[in-house]
């Protein structure tokens, strides 16, 4: 018996490979694969679990807090808000500049130091021009309306348009009016086209790159009321939407602030 059971046990194990360690590497390594693979797997399964769940519960406050589906018995649907009125564009400063820059640029002429001011119902805009004659500076004022008319009552400078607009000019007026004028010499060239909508363009050129605190550089002001007048009158301009109360005050419009 004991021989037939050692014959028995020879013959069971005569085929089985022996452990090797690169058996054992592989059999590691195979073990070690399957357990990343499924780690891999649970990570996903939970992941898409998670996002699962989180789905249905936004979508549960969606619809449980959604107001165009859900409706209390007896109460209506809120409706949606009424579109406010648009309000008028307000005035283009950097728009305004470029005309100015556009009318004034001639051969021969440099312009310098642009400026801008003002926003919503006027704008203002100035350079510094030199002809090779001195600087000179040259600025304008686009009013939407609120001013008084400067032609009301009639005064000397004043001229009427066949549409019913007004023009004002003033010619080599001097800026200060005490010692300080002696002291600068700064004069102006000045006009005003005031429509008759009410909304007005001015225009003014001096024979200094200041109107105030600064030397005058020649005998008389760049640009001439005629030539100023012309380009009051240019259909380039943008001007501001109407506003009867709002805009520039006096006949030379609100001093530029940088």
């Amino acid at each position: 018996m004991n021989t037939q059971l050692t014959d028995l046990m020879h013959r069971a194990t005569e085929n089985l490979e022996p452990v090797t360690p690169d058996l054992l590497e592989r059999t590691v390594a195979h073990g070690l694969r399957l357990r990343r693979r499924r780690t891999a797997l649970l990570t996903a399964s939970g992941a898409g679990a998670v996002l699962a769940t989180a789905g249905l519960i936004a979508g549960g406050i969606h619809l449980a807090g959604s107001p165009t589906n859900v409706a209390v018995a007896g109460s209506p649907v809120p409706s949606a808000k009424p579109t406010p009125t648009a309000k008028p564009p307000a005035v283009n400063l950097k728009e305004t500049l470029a005309t100015l820059k556009t009318l004034v640029t001639a051969p021969g002429r440099t312009l310098s130091s642009p400026e801008t001011w003002g926003g919503g119902d006027y704008a203002g805009a100035a350079y510094v021009v030199d002809d090779g004659h001195g600087a000179a500076r040259v600025d304008v004022l686009l009013s939407g309306g609120g001013e008084a008319n400067p032609c009301v009552p009639v005064r000397q400078g004043c001229s009427t348009l066949p549409d019913g607009s007004v023009v004002y000019v003033s010619k080599e007026s001097p800026v200060y009016s005490d010692s300080r004028q002696s002291r600068y010499g700064v004069i102006s060239n000045y006009v005003l086209l005031y429509r008759h909508d009410g909304r007005a363009i001015s225009l003014t050129s001096y024979n200094g790159p200041a109107e105030k605190d600064k030397q005058h550089t020649r005998p008389k002001p760049l640009l001439s009321t005629e030539a100023l007048t012309a380009l009051a009158k240019s259909k380039s301009w943008k001007l501001p939407p109407v506003s009867p109360t709002k805009a520039w005050k006096g006949t030379k419009g609100a001093k530029p602030t940088k």
